[in-house]
């Protein structure tokens, strides 16, 4: 469902991997939930396959209901009049959603287009759906007359949806990233320090930092086999063996 027909990508981001991860961790907090009222613990199993069938979900149901395979996304039918990446005066990229008819009127409003506000043809959102092939193709030449920063402030004051579409290098110094605390800083192997997104959870208006730095190759070995039972005899035995690290737990 990425890419253009015919041709299908790989995601922008391990999309896949960090779902399946994020489902095995919702299951395994379910499993000790259940097993607090039960007493009985089980096994829990999360799936890459599984996991992106789960994510195609809704191209499935669409399927179900209209009898016709969904095309990928690049080519399927919009839902949504204007919903689109457009081109900035300054050779920068910006995503905009105008999805509703009250956004609709602000967008109108923002940009003085009284002759769409007042267009039967574009009332709702359906009707700018059916008016895409005409309507994308004048807004892209509205907005490349603006500069970047001038977009982000007149789609703030209309209350507009957008996002500008960055690299992942200029997430560092992303504003709502750095004033939301989206940011941590983490030791990393050879003591150098780095900014790391968290992850995407608040508790009581706190996001969860970085516990430790990065361990270095096998230095919590001995400590982690003796979690395990293993005695200072047998990690001794592995040690001699090579099977850990001559200093690791140093």
């Amino acid at each position: 469902m990425t890419g253009p027909p015919g041709r299908p990508l790989r995601a922008g981001a391990s999309v896949n991997d960090i779902m399946g991860g994020t489902f095995g961790a919702l299951g395994v907090v379910a499993a000790l939930h259940e097993r607090s009222h039960s007493g009985r613990g089980q096994e829990v199993q999360s799936a890459l396959f599984e996991n992106c069938v789960f994510l195609c979900a809704t191209h499935m149901a669409d399927f179900y209901g209209s009898g016709i395979p969904p095309n990928p996304m690049p080519a399927r039918k919009h839902c949504w009049g204007v919903y689109d990446t457009f081109e900035t005066a300054d050779g920068e990229q910006i995503f905009l959603a105008v999805v509703s008819d009250a956004q609709w009127k602000s967008f109108c409003s923002a940009f003085d287009l009284h002759e769409y506000a007042d267009d039967e043809q574009l009332k709702d959102n359906g009707l700018r759906v059916v008016a895409r092939e005409w309507l994308i193709p004048e807004i892209r030449k509205l907005l490349i007359k603006f500069e970047s920063q001038e977009l982000y402030e007149i789609f703030e004051r209309y209350e507009l949806s957008y996002a500008p579409i960055v690299r992942p290098d200029q997430l560092f110094d992303d504003k709502h990233l750095n004033e939301s605390g989206g940011l941590a800083s983490l030791i990393i192997e050879g003591g150098k320090e780095m900014s790391v997104p968290l992850l995407p959870l608040a508790f009581g208006g706190r996001r969860l930092q970085p516990r430790m730095p990065i361990a270095g190759i096998g230095e919590n070995t001995p400590e982690i086999l003796q979690q395990l039972g293993y005695s200072e005899a047998d990690i001794s035995m592995l040690r001699q063996k090579g099977a850990i690290l001559p200093d690791s737990g140093k």
